[in-house]
C-alpha cells in the first residue's frame, strides 16, 4: 500500500471512528464575575482558554513562585541531576527567612523528597531557599534558573526575584502565565503526587504539615497545585483538577480573602466541568504510519506522534473535525529518535484549532557506502 493511500485509510478512521462527528452547536453560559484581581481558566491538555479576567495584569504572586521552584526540582530529577534520596543541608540563609516556614535548624539534614514536601504542602519559605541552594549553589543563581525557563514557556509577563514568593517589587507574574507553568506542572507527575498530599508529617511525625490548597481534600479530582498570600498580593491560587480525560486549571490572583478565593475557584472549576470536556484525539507515541528511510540501516521507520492530542468541546456538541498529515514522501538516514519529520493538522470548516509534531518513533543509523552502493544496485534491476 502506497504512503499517499495509508495516510488516506488513517484519516478515514480518524474521522469515522474518532468519536467526533458533525451535529448542532451547544451554546454554554457565561460564568459568574469573580472579585478576584485577575483570573484565568483552561483546559490543561489544550490550552484552550474558557474564562478570563485581566489575565494579562502583572501582579505580585505571593507562594505560588514555589510552583516554579518545584518545576526546575522536578525537572533536576527527571534529569539525574537530583534524588528523591540526596541529602539536602540547611544553611542559616534558610534558618532566618521569615514567613511560612518548616522550621529548618541551621545545619539540619533533610532528604530532597522531605524538602520539596515542605515546599509543596507547607509552602516552606526555608525549604524552598535550601533546595535552590542544592540545585544552583546559590539563591542568586537558581532565580537566573526561574527566569531562564520562564522564558522557554512563553512566560512573557514574568520576573522571579525570589524561590520563595515573600514580596518583592520584581517578583510578579500574571495569571496568563501561571496558567502556562501551571499546564507544565501537570505533566510531572512526581509534583502533582506531592501538592496533592492534605496532611503529612516531618520528622519522624514531630511536625505536621497541612496544604492550604483545601482543594485536595474538598473538591473531587482536584490534586494541586499552589496557594499563596501576602499584604500585596492578595489571596492567589493555581490549582487543578482532573476527571476522566478533562484536566482543567483555575487561577486567581488578588482575592480579598481566604473564602472568596476559595469560592471563586470552586465556581470555575464547577464551571468547566459543567460545560466542557476534552476529547482525546490521538495519544502520544501512537504510530501514524510507516515511512521508507533512504541509505539506513532499515529500510522504514515508524512516524508517531509526539504528544497527546485533544480537543476542548462544550458538553454535547459534536464536531466535525478533519485531519490531515504533512509528510514527506521518504526520509533520509540517519535519524535520531524523536527527530520531526512533519506534522498533523487538526481543523473545523477550514480553520486549525490544534496541530501536532510527528516524529520518528526510533533511530535509524545510516549505511555505509558499500552497503549503499549495493542497495540503489538492486533497487535499479528492480524497476
Amino acid at each position: 500500500m502506497s504512503l499517499l493511500r495509508r495516510i488516506g485509510v488513517f484519516l478515514l478512521t480518524c474521522i469515522f471512528l474518532g468519536g467526533v462527528m458533525s451535529g448542532p452547536a451547544v451554546a454554554v453560559p457565561a460564568p459568574l464575575e469573580v472579585r478576584s484581581a485577575s483570573a484565568i481558566l483552561i483546559d490543561a491538555r489544550t490550552g484552550q482558554i474558557l474564562y478570563e479576567k485581566n489575565a494579562h495584569e502583572k501582579r505580585p504572586i505571593a507562594s505560588v513562585t514555589k510552583l516554579m521552584t518545584l518545576l526546575l526540582a522536578f525537572e533536576a530529577i527527571e534529569a539525574g541531576n537530583l534524588a528523591l534520596e540526596d541529602r539536602i543541608t540547611a544553611s542559616e540563609r534558610a534558618y532566618r527567612l521569615g514567613g511560612t516556614t518548616i522550621f529548618l535548624e541551621i545545619g539540619e539534614e533533610m532528604t530532597a523528597k522531605d524538602i520539596l514536601t515542605g515546599i509543596a504542602v507547607g509552602s516552606g519559605n526555608d525549604a524552598s531557599v535550601a533546595i535552590a541552594e542544592h540545585l544552583a549553589g546559590t539563591v542568586e543563581k537558581f532565580v537566573e534558573m526561574m527566569n531562564a525557563r520562564a522564558q522557554t514557556l512563553g512566560m512573557k509577563e514574568t520576573h522571579f526575584a525570589n524561590p520563595h514568593g515573600l514580596d518583592d517589587p520584581d517578583n510578579y507574574s500574571s495569571a496568563y502565565d501561571l496558567a502556562l507553568l501551571s499546564q507544565q506542572a501537570t505533566r510531572h507527575p512526581g509534583l502533582l503526587e506531592l501538592t496533592s498530599i492534605y496532611l503529612t508529617y516531618l520528622r519522624g511525625g514531630k511536625t505536621m504539615l497541612a496544604n492550604f490548597n483545601k482543594l485536595v481534600r474538598f473538591y473531587n479530582g482536584a490534586d494541586g497545585l499552589k496557594t499563596g498570600h501576602t499584604d500585596k498580593a492578595g489571596y492567589c491560587i493555581a490549582v487543578t483538577a482532573q476527571r476522566e480525560d478533562s484536566r482543567f486549571i483555575a487561577i486567581l490572583l488578588g482575592a480579598p480573602d481566604a473564602k472568596t478565593r476559595q469560592n471563586e475557584v470552586t465556581t470555575l472549576l464547577n464551571y468547566a466541568f459543567a460545560n466542557y470536556e476534552s476529547v482525546p484525539i490521538i495519544k502520544e507515541g501512537k504510530i501514524i504510519t510507516p515511512m521508507k528511510v533512504l541509505r539506513g540501516e532499515k529500510e522504514t521507520v515508524d512516524i508517531v506522534a509526539k504528544e497527546d492530542l485533544a480537543v476542548t468541546l462544550p458538553k454535547g456538541e459534536k464536531l466535525q473535525l478533519q485531519q490531515s498529515i504533512h509528510l514527506p514522501e521518504k526520509v533520509n538516514a540517519p535519524l535520531t529518535k524523536g527527530a520531526k519529520i512533519g506534522e498533523l493538522v487538526l481543523t473545523k470548516a477550514g480553520k486549525e484549532i490544534a496541530r501536532v509534531d510527528l516524529v520518528a518513533g526510533e533511530e535509524v543509523k545510516a549505511t555505509g557506502i558499500l552497503v549503499t552502493i549495493w542497495k540503489v544496485f538492486l533497487d535499479f534491476w528492480r524497476r
